[in-house]
This record gives C-alpha cells, sequence and structure tokens, in this order.
C-alpha cells in the first residue's frame, strides 16, 4: 500500500470513529435533566403553560424538566440567558413572541439575535385576547358600540397595559390603529395591576389573555366585549371574535420552545418530533386549553419554523412601524 493510500485509509478511518462517536452520543440524548427558562416571574401565564407542556415533554422523553424563571427586562434577561447558553440540548427557553418578535424592534441594542442566536423547537399555540371594558364608565355591549362611542369622543377613554412597549401595548395600538380609535395609554407595573385598575374604574379598558378576564365577567364589573381567536372558542362559544363584529385582525402572540443556535442537528429533529407528538395527545391538549392556551392543530417541522418565525418578526415589526410605539432606553 502506498503512502497517499495509507493516509487515505487513516483519514477514512479517523472519520468513521467520529461519525461513529458522535451518533454514540446523539442516540444517548437526553441522559440528564433538561432546564427550561422561563424569561418571566413564576406564576404568570406564561409560566403556567410552560409548567404544562414541560410536564408532558418530559414523560415522552423520560427525562425531568426543571423550569427555571429568569424574569426582567421584559424577557430580555432570560432570552439573552439562553441565547448564551451551551447549544448541547440541556438549556431550552419556553417563551412568547414578545421577546423574538418585538423586543429586537423596541430595543435596536438587544444584547441578542432573535433570528440567528436560536433555532426553534415547537410553536405550542397562542392565548387568546379578550377587550374588556369596566360596565359603569362604557356603556357599550358589544364591539360595534365600543368603537362609535370612542370615534364620537376622541381621547375620553383610557386603557391599561403593563408597560411601554409591553405585549398588551402592541396589540392594543394594533388595535387603535385597525379601527382608527384614539385612547390615552395608561401603563402599570405588571398585569395583575393593569387589569385591578380596570375592575376598579380607574382606567376604562384593558386588552389581556382571556384566561384572566373571564372569571371577573361573572361578576359584572366588566364585560368582555370580544376575542381576537378566528374563530368562536369551543369553551366560550358565547363570547364573539372581532372579526365577525367587522374588525378583522388577530393579536395573539405564539408560544413555543426555542434552543441555542449550533445545537446538533440530531438534537433539534427529535425534540421537534417529540414536542409535536404532545400537541397531538388529547389529554396534554386539554391541560393546555385549560392553562389558557389554544395549541395548534399541527406541528411544524424545524424548516417550516424557521419561516414562521422569520414572517412573525417582520410582521409585529411592521404593526411596531406603523403605530410608531418607541421606548426610552
Amino acid at each position: 500500500m502506498s503512502a497517499i493510500s495509507k493516509t487515505l485509509c487513516f483519514l477514512l478511518k479517523t472519520c468513521l470513529g467520529f461519525c461513529i462517536a458522535i451518533s454514540g452520543a446523539f442516540a444517548e440524548y437526553p441522559d440528564k435533566p433538561i432546564k427550561m427558562i422561563v424569561p418571566y416571574p413564576a406564576g404568570g401565564g406564561t409560566d403556567n403553560v410552560a409548567r404544562v407542556f414541560a410536564k408532558y415533554l418530559s414523560d415522552r422523553i423520560k427525562q425531568p424538566i426543571t423550569i427555571e424563571n429568569r424574569g426582567g427586562a421584559s424577557g430580555m434577561v432570560g432570552t439573552e440567558f439562553v441565547a448564551r447558553a451551551a447549544p448541547d440540548g440541556y438549556t431550552m427557553q419556553y417563551t412568547v413572541g414578545d421577546t423574538h418578535s418585538v423586543i429586537p424592534h423596541l430595543f435596536p441594542k438587544v444584547r441578542y439575535d432573535p433570528l440567528k442566536d436560536f433555532v426553534p423547537v415547537v410553536v405550542v399555540g397562542s392565548m387568546p385576547n379578550a377587550l374588556v371594558v369596566n360596565t359603569s364608565k362604557v356603556p357599550a355591549t358589544n364591539l360595534s358600540e365600543f368603537i362609535k362611542l370612542a370615534k364620537a369622543n376622541p381621547g375620553k377613554y383610557s386603557y391599561s397595559t403593563w408597560g411601554i412597549g409591553s405585549g398588551a401595548h402592541i396589540r392594543t395600538e394594533a388595535f387603535n390603529e385597525k379601527t382608527d380609535l384614539k385612547m390615552l395609554h395608561v401603563p402599570y407595573q405588571g398585569s395583575g395591576p393593569s387589569f385591578a385598575a380596570v375592575l376598579g374604574g380607574q382606567v376604562d379598558i384593558t386588552m389581556v389573555p382571556l384566561s384572566m378576564a373571564i372569571g371577573h365577567e361573572k361578576g359584572g364589573a366588566v364585560r368582555i366585549l370580544g376575542v381576537d381567536t378566528t374563530s368562536r372558542l369551543a369553551d366560550s362559544p358565547d363570547l364573539p371574535t372581532f372579526t365577525e363584529q367587522g374588525v378583522p385582525i388577530t393579536l395573539a402572540f405564539w408560544q413555543g420552545i426555542l434552543l441555542p443556535a449550533k445545537t446538533p442537528k440530531p438534537i433539534i429533529d427529535y425534540l421537534n418530533r417529540e414536542a409535536n407528538a404532545v400537541l397531538t395527545d388529547p389529554e396534554a391538549r386539554a391541560s393546555l386549553i385549560k392553562a389558557g392556551v389554544i395549541p395548534r392543530a399541527t406541528g411544524m417541522s424545524p424548516k417550516e419554523l424557521e419561516t414562521y418565525m422569520q414572517n412573525e418578526f417582520t410582521r409585529w415589526g411592521q404593526v411596531i412601524k406603523t403605530t410608531n410605539i418607541k421606548v426610552d432606553q
């Protein structure tokens, strides 16, 4: 055998051994607990859904998934942590579209790239939003009546959110732009105080996840004028959609799981397959709905997810540009 042949043979054996070693490592994944970062405080809507999904995903992959809440800076703290984590499949993020589709447009100096620093695993679904009014302050029983009132009294009505640049702020301004309304924005520190202000009559209107509002409507202090889903919800069939009331707009952010960029493809494909399987589990779907999210009917492949994330990033960037929302940095 010539020297060249020996060299080629050595290189082939080395490459083959490397590939076998890598394949074996992936075959053993996961062989230890996985950490799921939620970039919001414990007890909130996103945290609740994350815990439900983590439970069912953990059951499928036969490893514990522990939730770690890293809130702060509108979700940027936890998101940056995941962007800098080792791309080994043992640190993942459960988040909503705010952190990847909205925040980078509002904070150009954000220290992560929502598209380049992450790879998506699954879009779990979205939380339906409800437009809620204080019944003693807003004498409207449906969306058409409210729009008529607000247009007749520009600037009279106020709406609360949990901060400038928050998801609630973006959604309400998108609604205002779509309906040509002018309302006064009153930001609060947190969704709880924001909703309490409407319950107490300090503010007239708010747009919140339906799960937050549905129980309070029964008490009579607030009224839900509509939800932003494409069709009526099976568990709340009496609530009309924005679309059927003449406002064709959906405002819900996606919720899902992402990994750090450069995570090996076999790990991405494995988690994508198992996460999509959770979405088809009737028990898991019922639990997710109870937690406040509408799960997707079908999963998406990693390639489809990349396109989806790009489209959502572009979509909400256009909304922010159109509504001219700005925040101090």
